[in-house]
């Protein structure tokens, strides 16, 4: 009898683990769904708010780019850049966080910094906790995909309210007052190489002077590129990859038309010196393809058929047509 009761209290404890098994992954299931399910309205000002926490401004006496707050170890905060913001101004360097705190950096040296346009930057806060960056995956990113590019544009630091344009004043009411700018757009091309300095990821975000070093997101809110170049550059020298051979003309065309990131995937692997360490909820979303049906403005009607337009162009530039 004892023996009969024992096993029916074992039977009855496995059926309660695996019952709470089932929902607890379904409770999971759910929570890295949330942000997908939602509106795309809610889900961009959710990506905007991750990105006025995590974006820094990085100066000396004057503005000289932006950086993202990448990694907290103890009470140190590891910040990526670009080499040429820090090559806009002399030491020492200061870093402004979003509550409006200023906070002395310094530079870690890197064996990238000489090949990439990539810095770091370490600073200390003892009695504040910021929020970092969740990394993604760069490597899957698609054209098409919405990506959103933020920075402190130095028109933005200099504009006079009293004398600006009804566009102007649009443009800065739609940021926040600390002067960070948050533009929309999609993924334009994905070189197979990187160009110089490690550039590779196209998109069509606008992309201003200052906004350097700043953060390129998906719509799930990842971190995945460092913003480093805008359209249209003035100068009319064309591009090269790493290896110095050129893109073909069509390619070229894109590219020139495209702002300009570096991947993520590329910052971490070439700065080794930082031990960055990947987050334990960094893949929550990377299987989410949801953005396909995501309209980022009130001119997409058909966001299915802008994709496949955006994906025929990359393809067709890429084999040079």
């Amino acid at each position: 009898m004892m023996k009969w009761v024992q096993q029916s209290k074992l039977l009855i404890l496995i059926c309660l683990l695996a019952v709470t098994g089932i929902v607890s992954r379904d409770i999971a299931q759910r929570k890295s769904k949330t942000l997908a399910s939602q509106p795309s309205e809610l889900r961009i000002e959710q990506v905007r708010e991750i990105a006025t926490e995590i974006t820094v401004k990085i100066s000396n006496q004057e503005l000289l780019g932006s950086g993202i707050l990448m990694q907290k170890k103890g009470n140190r905060y590891i910040v990526i850049t670009n080499q040429h913001v820090l090559r806009a101004g002399e030491k020492p360097y200061q870093i402004e966080t979003f509550d409006g705190k200023i906070h002395a950096a310094t530079v870690i040296p890197t064996r990238a910094s000489s090949r990439y346009d990539i810095a770091v930057l370490e600073f200390v806060a003892r009695q504040d906790n910021y929020r970092i960056a969740t990394m993604g995956n760069s490597s899957e990113l698609q054209v098409g995909e919405p990506v959103f590019a933020v920075g402190f544009p130095y028109q933005y630091q200099e504009t006079d309210s009293s004398s600006a344009t009804p566009k102007e004043l649009k443009e800065l009411s739609d940021d926040s007052p600390t002067g960070i700018k948050f533009t929309k757009g999609r993924v334009s091309v994905i070189l197979d190489q990187a160009l110089e300095e490690g550039y590779q990821i196209g998109y069509t975000n606008e992309v201003q002077k200052g906004m350097s070093g700043g953060a390129l997101l998906t719509i799930q809110g990842l971190l995945v590129g460092v913003n480093g170049k805008h359209a249209y550059p003035l100068w009319e020298a064309p591009d090269y990859y790493e290896d110095q051979s050129q893109p073909c003309e069509p390619l070229q065309e894109l590219i020139i038309r495209s702002s300009l990131a570096i991947p993520l995937k590329k910052v971490t692997n070439a700065t080794p010196e930082v031990a960055w360490q990947a987050l334990p909820n960094s893949s929550i979303f990377t299987t989410d393809k949801t953005w396909s049906s995501v309209t980022i403005d009130e001119t997409e009607t058909n966001p299915e058929e802008l994709i496949a337009t955006m994906q025929a162009e990359a393809a067709s530039s890429k084999l040079c047509q």
